[in-house]
């Protein structure tokens, strides 16, 4: 019987990371979960009379950065001197290398066109990726993703005498409690921020240290659909006559299918984009990783066909990095995507979630929080209902649901408060390195 590529992935990264025990027997992995947790306290601490603290932001995938507001907030303020690190994601799976150098090539563009400071860590005469502990001595690491598909240089066990913190890359949504709060990752994290109370309960619930480093502060990347006065730019391209502006974002869990219907529609948006191209223009907002997984099902020169069609025709185009201010200037959108399902209701817009299942069972794919967002979605369930999304609801405004998404988003969404979640962050960090909670 042949051998899975998933195993030697799994194996590949236990080797990398010396993982057999401290991920596999209890007493060694409580043992580990004990000493790191006391080491990040001391390193808190150890940070109380410095004047100006260094973050290094990790990020690998633009679209999993989600701290504009925060990184803009430390620029402001002299005690913090936030930096950007940016290296290859998923170094152990296998991908084709030319992608994965693409991969480092757009996110450092990404940050270059926002003005922030940044280093690629690599060493071309070595052929290296560099320890940034050595190079750059960071006081405060913020990880932007929690998974070991990283080099160790970069992964949270480097850092164990450093402040690590962490928000998750997506709003999250769904019922995948082991990878949502239950990895090494964020058990060892010194603060581990929540978006909502429904949140740290989960992390509570599920997680091995029952939250104890969960902090409610809201979502940053949140913050901008919030403000009143943000004029986006507009991404869509120009038409000969106005159309209604839709996006399809289709996840890439395509080979194990939790809750991917990218095969059963990806065909049939293209169509639907050909067949109404006098009354709407849709971008095509994938996930990142859709294209690299594509690539090993299809083949390069499918899937490179497949993207240069939605970005050539008249009244569709490819977008592959931020999404803020398409969200902003859309009308609707159909994904399948679990981050979407909240993020997307900021913008009170109407939006339709793609089933590979009956209501009932797709409502019991969602956490707490997933269930009430996913309650403000159309269902598509067939090309009909997505026809008819497109006729009724997009084309001519139809839109029966808009009344409870409003007061969805003044219930759920709208901050009580007034204070920003990027703010709550940098406050808790404080508290944090003062001793004031723990």
């Amino acid at each position: 019987m042949a051998i899975d590529d998933s195993f030697f992935y799994r194996l590949h990264i236990i080797l990398a990371h010396k993982d057999v025990l401290r991920n596999h027997c209890r007493p060694i992995k409580q043992h580990f979960i004990n000493r790191f947790r006391q080491s990040q306290l001391k390193a808190a601490h150890l940070l109380r009379n410095k004047q100006c603290l260094d973050v290094a932001f990790l990020l690998t995938i633009p679209s999993m950065w989600k701290l504009d507001p925060l990184f803009e907030l430390m620029q402001k303020n002299p005690r913090y001197h936030p930096f950007v690190v940016i290296f290859p994601y998923s170094a152990y799976k296998g991908y084709n290398e030319d992608e994965l150098r693409k991969m480092v090539e757009g996110a450092r563009h990404f940050i270059e066109r926002k003005g922030y400071e940044y280093v690629v860590p690599y060493d071309e005469k070595k052929n290296v990726w560099m320890d940034i502990k050595k190079t750059h001595r960071p006081d405060i690491v913020f990880f932007t993703t929690p998974y070991k598909d990283v080099f160790p240089q970069y992964f949270i066990y480097h850092f164990q005498d450093t402040l690590t913190c962490y928000l998750p890359y997506a709003f999250t949504s769904m019922d995948f409690y082991k990878i949502n709060y239950d990895l090494m990752f964020h058990n060892l994290v010194g603060l581990f921020f929540q978006e909502t109370d429904i949140h740290k309960d989960l992390a509570k619930k599920y997680g091995h240290v029952k939250g104890e480093n969960a902090f409610v502060t809201g979502y940053p990347a949140t913050e901008i659909y919030l403000d009143k006065s943000y004029i986006p730019n507009n991404p869509w391209k120009t038409q000969s006559r106005k159309k209604k502006k839709l996006i399809y974002a289709p996840h890439h869990s395509i080979e194990t299918d939790h809750n991917s219907t990218f095969f059963a529609y990806c065909d049939k948006l293209l169509s639907l984009a050909e067949k109404y191209e006098e009354d709407i223009q849709i971008a095509f907002k994938p996930h990142p990783s859709l294209k690299i997984k594509l690539q090993k099902i299809w083949g390069t020169e499918k899937t490179e066909l497949y993207y240069n069609r939605w970005a050539s025709m008249e009244n569709t185009q490819l977008v592959t990095d931020g999404y803020e201010d398409l969200f902003l200037t859309s009308d609707a959108m159909i994904h399948d995507c679990g981050s979407f399902t909240t993020e997307y209701l900021f913008t009170k817009k109407p939006v339709m979630y793609l089933c590979n299942d009956v209501d009932d069972m797709m409502t019991e794919k969602f956490n707490a929080f997933g269930k009430q967002s996913f309650e403000q979605h159309y269902r598509g369930h067939s090309v009909e209902d997505v026809e008819n999304f497109i006729q009724n609801v997009v084309v001519k405004g139809d839109d029966p649901m808009r009344v409870q998404r409003e007061q969805f988003y003044e219930e759920y969404l709208k901050p009580k408060d007034g204070i920003l979640p990027s703010q709550k962050i940098l406050d808790t960090i404080e508290q944090y390195i003062n001793g004031n909670i723990s």
